[in-house]
């Protein structure tokens, strides 16, 4: 069944499985690829290094021990973005932000993303 998990402050859409032997849990190729991408624009925040080069595995376990020395849970920097939208463009963005629990910036921030890896074939 598809579900929308949040790993390290991002959520990512997945599809857990349960069968005789336990839970398990698959992220889409181009999920995982989001996830990368977001997890090397935040690590460093928390003082750990990232890079393009770094492989999923290593910044998963990079962000899993920034996690252990928190409080709480890693989030994404907060931007403020220099945009204007026509009030009902705006309404529907905000809408569509709160069905997913993130804000609107979050929420263009992954348009953007998509956007991008599609244009540019990755």
């Amino acid at each position: 069944m598809k579900y929308m998990i949040n790993l390290f402050g991002y959520n990512v859409d997945c599809e857990i499985k349960v069968n005789n032997n336990g839970l398990s849990i698959e992220i889409p190729e181009e999920n995982q690829h989001a996830l990368k991408q977001y997890l090397i624009r935040v690590l460093p925040k928390y003082g750990r290094e990232a890079s393009h080069d770094s492989p999923l595995e290593m910044l998963v376990d990079l962000a899993i021990e920034a996690e252990r020395t928190l409080d709480g849970r890693m989030v994404e920097p907060k931007l403020k973005l220099p945009y204007e939208f026509q009030p009902e463009i705006k309404e529907k963005l905000i809408e569509a932000a709160a069905l997913q629990d993130m804000s609107a910036t979050q929420l263009l921030i992954r348009i953007i993303e998509k956007k991008y890896q599609k244009v540019m074939g990755q």
